[in-house]
């Protein structure tokens, strides 16, 4: 089931990931960033990152799903050429922040803990 949702939670990062939007787009990118560093937080050590990334999410995780929203309905077929240009490394090395915590952390309590309360925030 764990693994289930790691690739549940990974689809829904690509698909946040992929939208594109005048200053939705922006907003989108910083929350984005910030949320990757949340996941990047406490290296190797998976309780700081559960704690980061419960922090995260109790403040941001509303404001995220509901810009993500937006820029999928915007959007549905994916983001515009020119917003991949000018941020598709950024998405990538967010998405990659992401993915490496999930990864690292997927199975441990706390973190697994901090996914699910996650879902209940937004």
């Amino acid at each position: 089931m764990k693994t289930i949702k790691l690739w549940v939670f990974s689809l829904m990062v690509a698909g946040a990931s992929a939208c594109g939007g005048g200053g939705d787009i922006e907003a989108f990118i910083k929350l984005d960033t910030a949320k990757a560093e949340a996941f990047a937080a406490g290296g190797d050590d998976c309780v700081a990152k559960a704690k980061s990334v419960r922090e995260w999410r109790s403040k941001h995780n509303a404001e995220y799903k509901s810009t993500q929203k937006k820029l999928q309905e915007k959007y549905p077929d994916g983001p515009p050429k020119d917003v991949l240009e000018k941020h598709g490394e950024q998405i990538k090395k967010n998405k990659k922040a992401v993915m490496d915590a999930m990864f690292k952390c997927v199975n441990t309590p706390e973190f697994d803990a901090a996914l699910d309360e996650g879902k209940e925030a937004g």
